[in-house]
């Protein structure tokens, strides 16, 4: 999606912006569990299950840094705001508030429809 210079420049803020607030929520919860030290048996069941959830918010970080960088990307080679999968504009309203959304929201839709019909169902 061709932008004015003002609003790719306004694009462009807000996922520095979003890159700078992911890497420093990565630091804190790696200088946390660097922190710990060594711990009481009794509080080892309350670290592990701290540790798992700390991973499990680096996962999404990475996941998030990964899309403010491709969106950062597409703003470089001219393709931001373009969904790749029908080529259409993606909504300014969509942009404002995901600056880093890959899809337009039908095409994101279909993508979460695929995905949910190949999971496996829970509980059968």
């Amino acid at each position: 999606m061709k932008k004015s210079g003002t609003g790719n420049a306004t694009y462009r803020g807000r996922l520095v912006e979003r890159r700078e607030q992911v890497l420093a929520e990565l630091g804190m919860k790696l200088e946390t569990l660097a922190g710990m030290g060594r711990v009481a048996e009794d509080d080892a069941a309350q670290i592990a299950h701290d540790e798992f959830i700390s991973l499990q918010r680096n996962t999404l970080g990475y996941a998030q840094l990964r899309l403010v960088e491709e969106a950062l990307k597409r703003l470089d080679s001219g393709e931001y705001g373009i969904c790749p999968a029908c080529e259409e504009p993606i909504a300014e309203k969509r942009l404002h508030a995901l600056p880093w959304a890959r899809y337009c929201v039908k095409c994101q839709e279909n993508a979460g429809a695929n995905f949910d019909r190949e999971r496996e169902p829970v509980g059968v």
